[in-house]
């Protein structure tokens, strides 16, 4: 029999779900109608049922990432992951594309072009005790971010990874809590947004100059949160993880970065990424 790769529809949902279901991934059903809203999909067919599927988001003219990468446990071995890869990518050749693989994933990533550039840590805890005090540190204010907010964050959470994401700052600022802080002359220095997510809370992105004001959002976020499921991405490079550690979220994965082309390097004294959307949709 001959598998068929089609584009993703709405009416793919279900499978989609139920797949990440088989494999244990955390996604709800809300969490896939997010990504397929902001990504175009593509799955294997075969006979009616779903064999696999991927998503790719493009974050402006040069930045895309890819995620939610999966193949049916008993067609491994066909070759389906490497053309689900392939189709995305002939979408964004000129692209610098960005992605977080498992160890089983990295040999098909690496043969496909991809460099590993960095690590993921992935935190969590089942029942948050710790919730940290809220320190403010000198000069800023938080406040919640509104809509007239929305272009300030999309330019520096451009700054932060190179991707250019308006319609993401524009519903994470509607649909979820998203704070900012910001000082007398109104510049922003960071932001951060909470949002339900697989098992709980999630907090990201997490977008600040340094660490002590990405700090600084998350124990604000966390307020309320005793005794619900939190989990935050951050990037190894950065100190955020040790400080998680000592909240209880533990480190339950490590994903590897890798990027196809030229990786994004952020400027000196500008935002750095503290925590990601999603591991997907980084």
């Amino acid at each position: 029999m001959t598998a068929l790769f089609r584009a993703m529809n709405a009416q793919d949902l279900e499978q989609c779900y139920a797949m990440t279901q088989q494999l244990k991934w955390p996604h709800r059903r809300e969490d896939w109608q997010q990504a397929m809203t902001f990504g175009e999909g593509v799955v294997i067919e075969e006979q009616g049922k779903l064999l696999g599927s991927a998503i790719l988001w493009r974050w402006g003219e040069r930045a895309a990432t890819i995620g939610l990468v999966m193949v049916d446990g008993q067609q491994q071995g066909r070759g389906l992951g490497k053309q689900l890869m392939l189709t995305l990518l002939e979408k964004v050749p000129e692209h610098n594309v960005r992605l977080h693989a498992t160890e089983m994933g990295k040999g098909l990533y690496e043969k496909l072009g991809f460099v590993t550039t960095g690590q993921i840590l992935q935190h969590q805890t089942r029942a948050l005790e710790a919730v940290p005090p809220v320190a403010i540190p000198a000069g800023v204010t938080l406040r919640r971010a509104q809509a007239q907010d929305v272009p300030t964050l999309t330019a520096l959470d451009q700054q932060a990874h190179g991707m250019l994401r308006p319609q993401l700052m524009a519903h994470i600022v509607s649909q979820h809590q998203t704070v900012l802080l910001e000082d007398a002359q109104h510049q922003v220095h960071g932001f951060a947004s909470l949002r339900r997510f697989g098992h709980g809370w999630a907090i990201g992105p997490i977008i600040a100059q340094d660490f002590p004001l990405a700090q600084a959002l998350v124990a604000s976020l966390m307020q309320g949160l005793r005794g619900e499921f939190v989990r935050i991405d951050t990037d190894a490079a950065l100190p955020l993880a040790g400080w998680l550690a000592t909240l209880g979220l533990a480190q339950v994965d490590n994903p590897t970065t890798m990027v196809r082309g030229t990786p994004w390097t952020p400027q000196a004294d500008t935002m750095q990424a503290f925590g990601l959307m999603t591991q997907a949709m980084a």
